[in-house]
Protein backbone atom coordinates (compact mmCIF):
# COMPACT_ATOMS: atom_id res chain seq x y z
CA UNK A 1 0.00 0.00 0.00
CA UNK A 2 1.63 3.42 -0.88
CA UNK A 3 1.25 6.68 0.96
CA UNK A 4 -1.68 7.73 -0.90
CA UNK A 5 -4.12 5.12 -0.49
CA UNK A 6 -2.66 4.82 3.27
CA UNK A 7 -3.92 8.25 3.79
CA UNK A 8 -6.99 7.60 2.29
CA UNK A 9 -7.96 4.62 4.46
CA UNK A 10 -6.90 6.74 7.39
CA UNK A 11 -9.25 9.43 6.25
CA UNK A 12 -12.08 7.72 5.68
CA UNK A 13 -11.71 5.71 8.91
CA UNK A 14 -11.84 9.16 10.52
CA UNK A 15 -15.13 10.52 8.51
CA UNK A 16 -16.56 6.76 9.99
CA UNK A 17 -16.91 5.81 6.21
CA UNK A 18 -15.16 2.61 6.21
CA UNK A 19 -16.57 -0.71 7.32
CA UNK A 20 -14.48 -3.99 7.96
CA UNK A 21 -15.96 -7.20 6.92
CA UNK A 22 -15.61 -10.15 9.61
CA UNK A 23 -15.75 -13.41 9.50
CA UNK A 24 -14.47 -15.81 12.07
CA UNK A 25 -12.12 -13.29 13.26
CA UNK A 26 -10.23 -12.92 10.12
CA UNK A 27 -10.88 -9.32 8.20
CA UNK A 28 -11.90 -10.82 5.19
CA UNK A 29 -12.82 -7.14 2.91
CA UNK A 30 -12.67 -3.53 3.58
CA UNK A 31 -15.74 -1.30 2.16
CA UNK A 32 -15.35 2.52 1.59
CA UNK A 33 -18.41 5.02 1.07
CA UNK A 34 -19.87 8.34 0.67
CA UNK A 35 -23.30 10.00 0.21
CA UNK A 36 -24.16 12.31 -2.92
CA UNK A 37 -26.41 13.16 -4.86
CA UNK A 38 -27.92 10.27 -8.24
CA UNK A 39 -25.03 11.23 -10.46
CA UNK A 40 -22.63 8.51 -11.41
CA UNK A 41 -20.19 11.96 -11.89
CA UNK A 42 -19.32 10.43 -8.82
CA UNK A 43 -18.08 6.93 -9.75
CA UNK A 44 -16.68 7.50 -13.39
CA UNK A 45 -14.88 10.82 -12.87
CA UNK A 46 -13.51 10.23 -9.36
CA UNK A 47 -9.77 10.33 -9.06
CA UNK A 48 -8.60 7.19 -6.88
CA UNK A 49 -7.85 7.64 -3.56
CA UNK A 50 -9.21 10.67 -2.97
CA UNK A 51 -11.62 11.28 0.03
CA UNK A 52 -15.32 12.68 -1.29
CA UNK A 53 -17.10 14.77 1.13
CA UNK A 54 -20.68 14.08 1.94
CA UNK A 55 -23.75 15.92 0.32
CA UNK A 56 -25.76 16.07 3.63
CA UNK A 57 -28.82 15.82 1.09
CA UNK A 58 -27.64 12.96 -1.33
CA UNK A 59 -29.50 10.47 -1.89
CA UNK A 60 -27.24 7.98 -3.06
CA UNK A 61 -24.68 5.87 -0.99
CA UNK A 62 -21.41 5.61 -3.41
CA UNK A 63 -19.16 2.71 -2.52
CA UNK A 64 -16.06 4.06 -3.65
CA UNK A 65 -13.63 1.23 -2.70
CA UNK A 66 -14.97 -2.46 -2.09
CA UNK A 67 -12.09 -4.97 -1.40
CA UNK A 68 -12.63 -8.82 -0.54
CA UNK A 69 -9.82 -11.06 0.04
CA UNK A 70 -11.14 -14.11 -1.77
CA UNK A 71 -8.56 -16.70 0.35
CA UNK A 72 -10.71 -16.00 3.38
CA UNK A 73 -14.36 -15.19 2.14
CA UNK A 74 -17.10 -16.79 0.45
CA UNK A 75 -19.16 -14.59 -2.09
CA UNK A 76 -22.62 -15.61 -0.38
CA UNK A 77 -20.82 -14.36 2.99
CA UNK A 78 -19.57 -10.91 1.78
CA UNK A 79 -22.85 -10.26 0.03
CA UNK A 80 -25.00 -10.85 3.35
CA UNK A 81 -23.00 -8.27 5.10
CA UNK A 82 -23.22 -5.77 2.45
CA UNK A 83 -27.38 -5.59 1.98
CA UNK A 84 -26.78 -5.72 6.16
CA UNK A 85 -24.69 -3.36 5.83
CA UNK A 86 -27.10 -1.35 3.07
CA UNK A 87 -29.93 -1.09 5.93
CA UNK A 88 -27.65 0.10 8.28
CA UNK A 89 -26.58 2.87 6.54
CA UNK A 90 -30.46 3.56 5.23
CA UNK A 91 -31.16 4.26 9.23
CA UNK A 92 -28.31 6.06 9.53
CA UNK A 93 -29.24 8.42 6.23
CA UNK A 94 -32.42 8.98 6.49
CA UNK A 95 -32.49 10.45 2.47
CA UNK A 96 -30.68 7.33 0.55
CA UNK A 97 -33.01 5.30 -1.79
CA UNK A 98 -30.03 3.49 -3.68
CA UNK A 99 -26.33 2.70 -3.68
CA UNK A 100 -23.95 2.94 -6.44
CA UNK A 101 -20.33 1.12 -7.47
CA UNK A 102 -18.21 0.57 -10.12
CA UNK A 103 -17.04 -3.40 -11.55
CA UNK A 104 -15.01 -3.57 -14.32
CA UNK A 105 -14.61 -6.78 -16.28
CA UNK A 106 -13.99 -10.03 -14.60
CA UNK A 107 -10.62 -10.55 -16.84
CA UNK A 108 -8.78 -7.03 -15.64
CA UNK A 109 -10.14 -8.09 -12.29
CA UNK A 110 -7.31 -10.91 -12.10
CA UNK A 111 -4.59 -9.19 -13.66
CA UNK A 112 -5.06 -5.93 -12.27
CA UNK A 113 -7.04 -2.81 -13.59
CA UNK A 114 -5.85 -1.04 -16.83
CA UNK A 115 -6.13 2.20 -18.72
CA UNK A 116 -9.82 2.31 -20.77
CA UNK A 117 -10.89 -0.70 -19.01
CA UNK A 118 -14.33 -1.08 -19.42
CA UNK A 119 -16.52 -0.27 -16.64
CA UNK A 120 -20.41 -0.87 -15.24
CA UNK A 121 -21.84 1.06 -12.63
CA UNK A 122 -24.37 -0.86 -10.47
CA UNK A 123 -26.96 0.39 -8.89
CA UNK A 124 -29.49 -1.29 -5.74
CA UNK A 125 -32.21 0.38 -4.49
CA UNK A 126 -32.48 0.28 -0.46
CA UNK A 127 -35.70 -0.39 1.06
Amino acid sequence: MDLAQRQYYDDMRSRDRATLIIKDGHLVGILTYFVGDDDSKYLLNHTPWTVVDDDPNGSTLYIDQWLVYKGRSTSSYVHREFTKLLHKLKKQFKNIKRAKWIRVDAQFRKHGIKEGVKRHVHCKNIT
